[in-house]
Parts: structure tokens; sequence; C-alpha cells
């Protein structure tokens, strides 16, 4: 019997297999595709939680509407290389837009 996956890390770099290192499963990918293939299998699996590197996550749009309404899995983006891309940012300025009605940042 295969072992649940709690938290995973999806990204296109080799660098996200550090977090295996600290219980995290590291799904390394190469395109757009690839991670929507890999996200769906993961929500099978009932996953709960989804890092996904910053340059990945801006190619998925669709996948991420797909599941946000969804209890689980959660899609949070996380920085890739050494500068942030601001991802992460512009999303939660729009998700406390969306909550309040006006831009506060």
């Amino acid at each position: 019997m295969e072992k649940t996956i709690e938290v995973a890390i999806i990204g296109n770099d080799e660098t996200i297999l550090l977090y295996n290192a600290v219980g995290i499963r590291a799904f390394p990918v190469k395109n757009a595709l690839d991670a929507d293939k890999l996200i769906f299998k993961l929500f099978s699996q009932k996953c709960k939680i989804i890092y996904v590197t910053e340059d990945i996550y801006a190619l998925i749009p669709e996948t991420i509407e797909k599941y946000q309404f969804s209890a689980f899995p959660i899609l949070i983006p996380i920085p890739s290389g050494t500068k942030s891309q601001g991802v992460g940012l512009r999303k939660i300025q729009k998700n406390v837009e969306n909550a309040i009605g006006i831009d506060i940042f």
C-alpha cells in the first residue's frame, strides 16, 4: 500500500528536490500539461497542500481556477530561484480586494 502524500511541491527546477529532505514530496515537471496531470493525480490521492513554484503557477491559471473552490488541495505559489516574481503577493492582493471591495495595497 502506498503512503498518502499530504504535502507536495511541484516545479520545473531540480532545486525543489531539496524539499524531500524535510518531508515534502517533490515532483519536477517540464510544462503546464505535466503540472495539470500531476495536480489531478495528487488531488485523486487526497493530497492536502501543493506548493507550486511561481514559474509553473503562472502557466496553469485554468488548473488553479478549477481547484480554487475545493477544500483540498490548497495550491500555494512559492518563489523559485533567487528572486520572487510576485505571483503570491498578487494573489493575496486580489483575495483581499475581493473580500473587502477595495485595494488596500
